[in-house]
């Protein structure tokens, strides 16, 4: 890894991840669920191979689990973002970051700051959760 991936991921573990903790969030990184009655709330940090940008991708699935196209069941503690979507039923996944910026661009010298935007983004990802339909009914 990088130096400036370590630095981000260390600014995310002290600044978001307790956010999430307090909001019920359950997971170690970089994959994080909540579940909740009606639906159990994904989320995951993925940084690009080429450095300098991470993303959030949030999704949501049944509160019980999901069974993929494949036929395999999956728990809400063992679900991640990327299990959920595929062609033949919709992708139902979104990535924080608002309107017309999916990523989060850092360096070495900003990990905390942006570590600070990403968690004033678990705005629009309560946002996402509570507005999307339940993609599985």
């Amino acid at each position: 890894m990088s130096l400036e991936r370590d630095a981000m991921i260390v600014s995310l573990k002290n600044v978001v991840i307790p956010a999430l903790r307090e909001k019920g969030f359950k997971g170690s990184f970089p994959h994080f669920y909540r579940k909740t009655e009606e639906r159990a709330d994904l989320l995951m940090f993925q940084f690009s191979m080429w450095g300098g940008v991470v993303y959030i991708e949030i999704s949501k699935c049944p509160p019980e689990g999901f069974t993929s196209i494949s036929g395999e069941f999956r728990p809400p503690n063992k679900m991640k973002v990327y299990n959920i979507g595929n062609p033949s039923y919709g992708w139902h996944r979104h990535r924080l970051g608002g309107h017309d910026k999916v990523m989060f661009e850092f360096n070495e010298d900003t990990t905390n700051e942006v570590a600070l935007q990403i968690k004033e983004s678990m705005k629009e990802a309560e946002e996402w959760w509570e507005s999307y339909p339940n993609w599985w009914k």
